[in-house]
């Protein structure tokens, strides 16, 4: 387990827990029961041994690398659009509009699951790599693999009656074949001297389901350890090698009626950055676009707590492709100024 240094409010939990996840196929229940007891206390674990190739995701660093050294107006041949596909230049996306006051410093390129083979999209990203745009594909598909298997936890975990699917409750709701949200992101944070103070990626939880993210040499991650306690200190999210961090989304706060917190996350400023780029990889899970949002069958989710599930009313008449796009049409400003770099 990692500590974070500082005290959190007794029954808040301060620590993010390393889950080794061979147990999926010897012990898929206390696989289930580790996945669940972390997603309710505070939404984020790593994975080990989640069986993505090591060196497939350090060829993916290092054609992310490859492709952000470029100039600002050759990435900017092809920018995002409401297709959420394509690069985002530095403060084009403000993930906390409530409070920040410029938008994030980092840029990023999306790909989703239909863009992947394209020339315009994945090729583009590959620089016309044919190699490393058909590994791109593979590394997006593994990922997507991976995730069915933590989603499978979850339907273990909260004890999804067999009439109504039991573990295969989500292979549903997340289909690869289908049109849905899934997305590949590539994150640069550029070097910078920094105010300890300004967020370089705003606080927010993410969209989805669950999102699967790789971290590499310089951390800056930090977790609101508490949904309840708002003054809890926040809790750093450490480089571990050979794993991969897990979030609970808003999808699945949504189908538990709040059981599983979609917890809060932002990205600070790291010393290191000052002469060094950071670097993550996002792969951001989400329900087929036509799949509703409404609780699932689970005994585990009480009457009372279907009353008292208000956090995400506004968008409960929503399907996941709708609520994907309302909330990109809040942080996203596609006319945002070049900065040349």
């Amino acid at each position: 387990m990692l500590k974070d240094d500082t005290t959190a409010p007794s029954g808040v939990n301060s620590s993010i827990p390393v889950i080794d996840f061979s147990l999926f196929n010897s012990n898929p229940a206390e696989c289930a029961r580790q996945v669940l007891e972390a997603s309710q206390n505070i939404g984020f674990f790593y994975l080990k041994n989640h069986g993505v190739p090591q060196d497939l995701i350090e060829e993916m660093f290092d054609a992310s690398k490859s492709f952000f050294s470029q100039p600002v107006k050759v990435k900017a041949q092809r920018m995002i659009g409401p297709d959420n596909v394509g690069y985002s230049p530095m403060k084009s996306e403000t993930l906390d509009p409530e409070h920040q006051k410029v938008g994030d410093l980092k840029e990023a390129f999306n790909l989703r699951k239909y863009s992947i083979d394209e020339e315009t999209s994945a090729g583009y990203f590959s620089k016309g790599d044919k190699e490393i745009q058909y590994k791109v594909g593979q590394f997006f598909k593994g990922l997507n693999e991976l995730s069915s298997k933590v989603m499978e936890c979850f339907a273990i975990g909260l004890q999804v009656p067999e009439s109504a699917g039991g573990r295969h409750y989500f292979e549903k709701c997340h289909v690869w074949e289908e049109d849905s949200g899934t997305t590949l992101r590539f994150l640069h944070y550029p070097s910078q001297p920094g105010d300890p103070n300004t967020p370089l990626a705003g606080s927010h939880t993410d969209y989805g389901s669950i999102t699967l993210l790789m971290q590499k040499d310089i951390a800056g991650l930090e977790v609101q350890a508490s949904r309840t306690h708002k003054d809890v200190p926040w809790v750093p999210a450490p480089v571990i090698p050979n794993t991969i961090l897990v979030n609970i989304a808003d999808h699945l706060q949504m189908w538990t009626n709040g059981l599983l917190k979609s917890t809060m996350h932002r990205v600070m400023y790291n010393p290191q950055q000052q002469k060094n780029s950071r670097y993550s990889i996002a792969c951001f899970m989400h329900a087929n676009n036509d799949m509703k949002l409404d609780p699932i069958p689970t005994p585990l989710i009480t009457q009372e707590m279907r009353a008292e599930a208000v956090e995400f009313e506004e968008a409960r008449h929503l399907n996941a492709g709708e609520y994907l796009t309302w909330r990109l049409n809040r942080s996203y400003n596609y006319d945002q100024p070049l900065e040349e770099s």
